[in-house]
């Protein structure tokens, strides 16, 4: 998956300035895709350059003129390309997973507090998930038009949150996991000082 990608899918819906982009990627793909309005602007360049996104100038008073970027034909072809593609299988970096690999380094009771932290964290995900982000696609296919879009955004919802309890169940059998080492280190220290 790209972010050009990405851009080009919002713009199917209609044109927009930079701002509105940014504001509907955060209200709408945040789920899976987060990006930093400057590497919107960047990409929308590139996306200019290739011929994939067209720029009309809106004039405004008192302001410099407004860019509304659009999808033109070879955008929507290459979207359409990219939409039935098979994607890679993306390189993995999770920083908290590599904390734990190397966890013999630490006391087991630091490790369960880490492992609790992240219960807490996708928790709260799978919170905002529900309330906010799936109000907010509502709310973005009404004003896109896009009602028969909802169903396929949802999807996308409905694995981020499938994937937020995994990690809650993952790391609560790992906390189990660690309390039951932690109990038989005991035991093999206990009887190893007898």
């Amino acid at each position: 998956m790209s972010l050009p990608h990405m851009i080009l899918g919002i713009l199917s819906y209609r044109g927009l300035s930079g701002y509105d982009l940014n504001k509907a990627f955060q209200a709408s793909v945040q789920h899976f895709w987060n990006t930093e309005q400057s590497q919107i602007y960047r990409a929308l360049h590139k996306l200019h350059e290739q011929g994939w996104v067209g720029i009309e100038h809106v004039a405004q008073e008192d302001a410099p003129d407004k860019k509304i970027y659009h999808l033109t034909e070879q955008g929507r072809a290459e979207l359409h390309r990219w939409i039935v593609a098979p994607q890679p299988i993306p390189t993995l970096h999770e920083g908290w997973l590599g904390q734990l690999f190397f966890g013999a380094e630490a006391d087991v009771q630091s490790l369960q507090h880490l492992l609790e932290e992240r219960i807490r964290v996708m928790q709260a995900l799978i919170e905002n998930y529900e309330t906010n982000v799936a109000s907010g696609g509502a709310r973005y296919a009404i004003e896109f038009d896009a009602a028969d879009d909802l169903a396929y955004w949802m999807l996308t919802l409905d694995y981020g949150i499938q994937k937020a309890r995994f990690d809650v169940q993952w790391a609560e059998s790992a906390i189990r996991t660690l309390e039951q080492r932690a109990k038989e280190q005991g035991v093999h220290e206990a009887s190893s000082h007898e």
